[in-house]
C-alpha cells in the first residue's frame, strides 16, 4: 500500500465535513432561489431591502427543515464512503459480542449526559456571553416540533455520527492511537458547532461518543447515545425549566453527571468489542497500543 502524505492524511480527515458544509449550502441555496421566485410578484424594484429582510426571516423559519433535508442527503453520499472505508480497514470488529442489556444502558447515559450538560452549562455566564449561541438555539428551536424531532433528533444525529466517528475518528485511527484519535475528532465536533457554549458540550460529548464507539465496536452505539442526547436536550426546551433556585439545578446536574459516569464504569468493565485484524503487523501494533 502507498504510502500518504501529510496533505492526503489531512484532506481524508476533513473531506466528509466539507462534504456536508457543501450540501447544507446548495439546499440553502436552492431553497433562497425558490422563496426569490415565490415571492418576487409581491415586491417592487424599489423594495429590495425590504425583501432581502423577509427572505432571511423565512429561511430562518425553516433552518431546521433545510438542514434535515441537507443531512438526510448527505447520509446517502456519505455511507457509501463508510462502507468503503470499511472494507480498507486493518482490522473490523467481532460482531454481536455485547450482549443486549449493555445496549440498552446507552439510552439513559444519553439522556443523562444531555440533562447534566444543560443544566450546569446553564448555571454559568457562558450562556449569557455567547451571542453566536443565543442565535443557535433560536435557530434550532424553530419550525414544528414533529420536524425538531425527525430532524434534530434523529436525522442530524446520525448525520454527524457517519461524519465525526464513523469517518473521521475511524480514519484517525489509522494513523495515531486510540486515546489521540478521541481527543482529536471531539475538538473538530466541538469546533464544528461554531460557539463556546456548544463548543464545549460538543467535546464532552464527542469524546463520549467515540468512547462507546470503540467499546461497543458498532457506529449504532453512538448514534443511540447521540439521539438520546438531543431528544432529551428538545424535551428541555420544551419543560423549560426555570434555573433560579440555583442550588437545586446545581444538585440535581450533578447528580445526573455522577449516574451517568456510574454507568460508563459499568459499561467500562463489561463491554469490550474484540478486534480482528487482518494481518500480523496490523496486529502486533494493536496489540502494542493496548
Amino acid at each position: 500500500m502507498t504510502q500518504e502524505s501529510w496533505f492526503q492524511r489531512l484532506w481524508r480527515l476533513i473531506t466528509p465535513e466539507l462534504i456536508y458544509l457543501a450540501i447544507c449550502y446548495i439546499v440553502d441555496l436552492a431553497a433562497a432561489a425558490y422563496l426569490r421566485f415565490s415571492m418576487g410578484g409581491e415586491y417592487s424594484s424599489g423594495d429590495f431591502e425590504k425583501f432581502t429582510v423577509v427572505l432571511s426571516d423565512k429561511l430562518i423559519q425553516y433552518a431546521v427543515l433545510l438542514q434535515t433535508v441537507a443531512a438526510f442527503f448527505s447520509i446517502l453520499i456519505l455511507l457509501r464512503m463508510y462502507y468503503k472505508d470499511y472494507r480498507k480497514r486493518r482490522f473490523v470488529f467481532e460482531r454481536e459480542s455485547t450482549a443486549w442489556p449493555w445496549w440498552g444502558l446507552l439510552i439513559p447515559i444519553g439522556i443523562l449526559v444531555s440533562l447534566a450538560g444543560n443544566l450546569l452549562i446553564n448555571l454559568t455566564n457562558l450562556t449569557e456571553l455567547s451571542e453566536n449561541f443565543e442565535q443557535s438555539q433560536k435557530l434550532l428551536f424553530s419550525g414544528p416540533f414533529v420536524i425538531q424531532i425527525i430532524g434534530i433528533g434523529m436525522i442530524i444525529p446520525i448525520c454527524e455520527e457517519l461524519i465525526y466517528r464513523g469517518l473521521i475518528f475511524m480514519r484517525m485511527r489509522q494513523y495515531c492511537n486510540v486515546n489521540l484519535a478521541i481527543g482529536l475528532s471531539a475538538l473538530l465536533f466541538a469546533a464544528f458547532h461554531g460557539n463556546v457554549v456548544q463548543g464545549i458540550y460538543g467535546f464532552a460529548t464527542g469524546v463520549l461518543f467515540a468512547y462507546v464507539y470503540e467499546k461497543y465496536g458498532s457506529l449504532k452505539a453512538p448514534v443511540l447515545v447521540h439521539v438520546s442526547a438531543n431528544l432529551m436536550s428538545l424535551g428541555l426546551s420544551y419543560v423549560n425549566p426555570s434555573f433560579a433556585d440555583r442550588g437545586r439545578v446545581f444538585i440535581v446536574g450533578i447528580a445526573a453527571a455522577a449516574v451517568c459516569l456510574l454507568l460508563l464504569w459499568a459499561v467500562d468493565g463489561h463491554v469490550a468489542a474484540r478486534r480482528i485484524y487482518l494481518n500480523n503487523a496490523d496486529a502486533a501494533a494493536g496489540a502494542q497500543e493496548d
